[in-house]
């Protein structure tokens, strides 16, 4: 798999407090990252450290597309479009002003200024001060001037932060256009039930270590459930459990739960049962989301 972004060994401290540990993201190319974390985990220095904003510990590297950042800084960052905490613009110009101004820095021309507008769902709102926008379309303006010089990646932190459910919907839609446009997109959160909707990646960030990485559906299918199976044979269907390593308890006199650790371990069991001709009558299982896995996760960190 090729990464459009790699750290190795990222590290921060803050007056002896170490806030990064041997942070080593791995991000591919024309996903959607969501990286994930409490407040205060690290998510936001992370960001910084990837911009250059903040200088990490010595031993620190950071990649992009095998570019090292220390080394290739102006190239990179031109090839960066990022939003950072809340979106910067003048308050007293308008949407088109502002997108005007931006203009004199990347001369991308009059025709790219309407078609980042337009993307952004803004055009119709161009003439009006940016003060007299809302929230939603505040950082729809910020998204579009961290695009407007069409970088390959997007590097946006906490974008969903203080919108109404509208103004959500509006920028995932933006967000999963982006990437069908083979845009790469690193996105920090906590709001998961969002994040579920768009991310092809997670990475989860807790007190400066990186819990898990790796592609979101990997971390829903392998994760640990508890599946509550209906049987007249609830003994034997416990005795078979302990025989395969299976942790089982006896609900009921008709049920019997049991911890799966993966999709294959279920297939498993269920194969199991059919062949010691146990009756089945039924099976349910607790629903696994993102925002319980991040809980399970982050709950039993000790660091």
């Amino acid at each position: 798999m090729e990464y459009i972004i790699e750290t190795k060994d990222l590290s921060f401290a803050f007056k002896h407090q170490q806030i990064l540990d041997h942070i080593n993201l791995k991000i591919p190319q024309g996903g959607i990252y969501g990286y994930l974390g409490k407040n205060g985990a690290g998510k936001t220095t992370t960001i910084k450290l990837l911009l250059g904003l903040l200088d990490p510990i010595h031993g620190s590297s950071i990649y992009y597309s095998d570019k090292e950042f220390r080394k290739h800084r102006e190239d990179c960052l031109s090839q960066i479009g990022s939003l950072i905490e809340s979106p910067a613009f003048y308050d007293n110009l308008s949407g088109l002003e502002n997108f005007k101004y931006l203009d004199l820095i990347y001369r991308c021309g009059e025709a790219r200024v309407k078609e980042v507008l337009s993307k952004v769902g803004l055009w119709d709102a161009r003439n009006k001060k940016v003060k007299k926008y809302s929230t939603g379309m505040k950082q729809r303006l910020g998204i579009g001037m961290a695009i407007f010089h069409n970088p390959e990646i997007l590097i946006l932190d906490e974008p969903l932060n203080g919108l109404d459910p509208e103004a959500v919907h509006s920028i995932r839609e933006l967000l999963l256009e982006l990437k069908a446009e083979g845009k790469t997109i690193l996105l920090s959160s906590h709001i998961l039930n969002e994040i579920e909707k768009v991310c092809t990646h997670v990475g989860i960030i807790e007190k400066g270590h990186l819990l898990y990485q790796g592609s979101l559906s990997e971390l829903m299918q392998n994760i640990h459930q508890e599946i509550v199976f209906v049987t007249s044979e609830v003994e034997k269907a416990l005795r078979l459990c302990e025989d395969y390593q299976f942790v089982a308890i006896v609900l009921s006199a008709q049920e019997l739960q049991v911890g799966i650790e993966n999709k294959e371990k279920h297939n498993e069991l269920l194969r199991l049962l059919v062949q010691h001709d146990i009756p089945i009558y039924g099976v349910s299982a607790g629903m696994n989301n993102l925002e319980t896995i991040f809980l399970n996760l982050t709950s039993h960190v000790q660091l």
